[in-house]
């Protein structure tokens, strides 16, 4: 999907609300309505469009623990985290607000994309990431016969199960989010927090250098152990060597020694 597409879905994943089972009455009248020529290609693009969809929906799940994770570490920060939680401050669920509190609004406006007001339902998430695969063209997929639609029917059954599972973590650290940015503007902190915020990411940053630094090191000093021990193994096996030739010399020697004085 293209830049535009995905900024158009993103704010609206973690919010879809209606998680009902697809079913064949359900896909029947989707059918009608869609320009497709056929079921079997109805459920080729739907296995498409979860194929694309799911991948940045663990992306979005990933950037939003991150956010919260800072939150958090404000919280502690400042020494409010107890305060938040006897609070009972919830946060907005408007996906529009959600866009704002991660700063990427400017990317809507410069696309010209309306920022949404209102979640939308899974379904309707998903029959619009088909309606992207179909605009730019989807993978042609031979389909004959009621097994393997059938087939496919199922596949999309086991990526809308594994999607959904992400979209409500997703959902869920979302409105942790907005409920803790929702308690810091009320205690006037928010602003404080966006200064600490890059502050934070520096020292996460350094850390992790540091880390990969001291990883490098140990990963340098295996390889030296073992070069050397590789060494050492070598040498001692040639060591081995000139004894046992040693050894056999000499027990030949002795042995044309004695034959010769027995002559």
């Amino acid at each position: 999907m293209n830049k535009k597409t995905m900024i158009l879905l993103i704010p609206m994943l973690f919010l879809a609300t209606c998680c009902y089972a697809e079913t064949d009455k359900n896909v029947s009248s989707k059918i009608a309505a869609e320009k497709t020529p056929s079921e079997a290609e109805y459920w080729v693009i739907r296995s498409q469009a979860l194929t694309e969809l799911i991948p940045f929906l663990t992306i979005m799940r990933t950037e939003a623990r991150g956010y919260y994770n800072m939150l958090t570490d404000y919280l502690e920060h400042i020494g409010k985290g107890e305060e938040f939680l006897k609070s009972g401050i919830k946060g907005s669920d408007s996906p529009a607000e959600y866009v704002k509190a991660m700063g990427n609004a400017e990317a809507f406006a410069e696309e010209n994309v309306e920022l949404p007001e209102k979640p939308m339902t899974w379904d309707q998430i998903v029959e619009l990431a088909m309606e992207f695969v179909r605009q730019e063209g989807h993978i042609p997929t031979d389909v004959e016969g009621a097994e393997e639609i059938d087939m496919i029917k199922k596949i999309c059954q086991q990526k809308r199960k594994h999607g959904i599972k992400v979209r409500d973590e997703l959902r869920e650290i979302a409105q942790n989010c907005m409920d803790i940015k929702a308690y810091l503007d009320s205690i006037d902190q928010y602003d404080a927090f966006l200064k600490y915020a890059p502050y934070k990411k520096a020292q996460e940053e350094e850390a992790r250098k540091e880390r990969m630094q001291k990883n490098r090191e140990k990963l340098v000093a295996k390889g030296r152990a073992r070069r050397e021990q590789e060494k050492q193994n070598i040498w001692q096996e040639r060591q081995n060597r000139l004894k046992n030739s040693y050894y056999r010399g000499r027990y030949y020697r002795g042995r044309y020694d004695r034959g010769r004085y027995r002559r």
